[in-house]
Parts: C-alpha cells; structure tokens; sequence
C-alpha cells in the first residue's frame, strides 16, 4: 500500500514539473503559427545592476532579452513589440559594431510618438521615464513632422559616446489603407468583441502574424532606415527637450 500510495505521489509531482514546463516552453506559450519568433536571436547586454544584485550565476555578467520576453511582458504577440524589439536590435547592433556587449540602462531614447513601439525599446534598453530630468532617459518629441505611420526614434548610448537615428516607415507593410481597415477592427472589437464579424477578426489575426514575421525577419526593403549621428547632435536635441 505504501509502494503504491509513493508511487501516485511521485507520478502526481512529474505530471506537475511537466505540466509548469509545457506552460512555459515558448512553442506552447503562443499560437502555433507563431512558432517562428522562437528563432528569432535575444539581444544580449551587460547589467551591472544584476552583478551587484548577485542575479546571475557566478563567473556571468551578461543578461538576454528575447522577443518572447517583450510579448510576454506585453501579454500578447503584437506588430508593436516586434517593432520596438527590431528597432533595438538595429540600434544596438550600429553601436556595438564587433564589441563587447552594451551596458542595459545607459541608452536614452527619443520618439516621435508617444506609442507603444517605444515602450518596448524602453523596455528593452532599460531606459526610465521620471520626471525628474536628471534621471529620465525616455522623451518624446511630437515636434518631428511625417507623413502617416513614420517615425523616428533616436538612439543614445552615454559611455561610447554614440548615438543612431532609425526610422520605421510602418506604411511600407501593407499600406495605409489596410491598416486603417484593421484599427477599425481593434477599436471596435475593444468596444464590443461581438460586433466584429469572423472574417473581419480572421483577417486581423492572420496578418497581424505575417507582419510580425515580416517585422523581425528584417527582409522588408525600407522598412527601416538607420544610420549613426553626431552624440552631440544628439545631447543637443535631448537637452532642449528636457528644458521644454
């Protein structure tokens, strides 16, 4: 009776590991026909807050960031987390070139919109925004003028003195008119999910899953523009908006 009774036990505890794992494995965790952003590389930095904060097993210093990790934190898989998760790898890849990897933390970051794209690179940069001005790192500058579904994004990085300039032409996926067709779709299924027709919500969700991939894939012509600027240029335009 013992044997049996240990036996239950121990096969009651393996089904609770298998179970907590399957929940977290990252094939199991979203839609299937998003299997592919498990191919998708995580962005390393350097965390000096983890090495003092005794975080990471000895001898390692280093920290990854996935596009997983931006979903999850999100809630959902979405075009704005893999827009802000592109634009950080674009931005920390210029910077880094073939060095060692980025300090997280000492980015500061400049958006034409307030949106969520530049929450995620936020995120992922670990820049603040505080209203004190000496420790926000996250501005917004709704003076830069563009056309529909541009913006700009300016990058920072404090100890190598660099700083890049990235613009993400969003039109370039499927259009403005497409777009406005699905934002439609979003705000009335927030309003009320059961006034959206199936073929509308099917359309929504199988290009919100193409765009994505055709987001993080980096294969898009134009899609993205970047190019390293002058730090000062840079410290220029973050301090005049820290003064406004």
């Amino acid at each position: 009776m013992l044997r049996i009774s240990t036996l239950c036990l121990l096969l009651f505890l393996g089904s609770c590991y298998s179970f907590d794992s399957q929940t977290v494995n990252n094939e199991l965790q979203w839609n299937n026909k998003y299997n592919f952003i498990n191919d998708i590389p995580p962005i390393l930095f350097h965390y000096h807050h983890g090495v003092l904060a005794g975080s990471y097993p000895p001898g390692r210093e280093t920290t990854e960031i996935s596009f997983n990790d931006v979903s999850r934190f999100l809630g959902h898989v979405c075009l704005c987390g893999a827009g802000g998760y592109r634009i950080s790898q674009i931005a920390t890849d210029l910077i880094k070139g073939t060095g060692k990897p980025l300090e997280r933390d000492e980015f500061t970051l400049i958006s034409s919109r307030d949106h969520t794209v530049s929450d995620v690179i936020a995120l992922i940069l670990g820049c603040n925004r505080r209203n004190d001005p000496e420790k926000n790192q996250y501005l917004i500058d709704e003076t830069i003028k563009t056309p529909k579904r541009v913006y700009h994004y300016y990058i920072g990085y404090h100890p190598q003195k660099k700083a890049v300039h990235i613009v993400y032409n969003k039109y370039l996926l499927i259009g403005n008119e497409l777009m406005d067709k699905l934002w439609k779709v979003e705000v009335t299924y927030d309003k009320n999910p059961d006034s959206v027709n199936q073929a509308d919500i099917k359309l929504f969700q199988d290009t919100m899953a193409d765009v994505v991939k055709e987001v993080l894939s980096g294969k898009k012509e134009g899609l993205f523009e970047a190019e390293l600027i002058e730090y000062d240029e840079f410290l220029l335009l973050f301090q005049h908006l820290l003064l406004k």
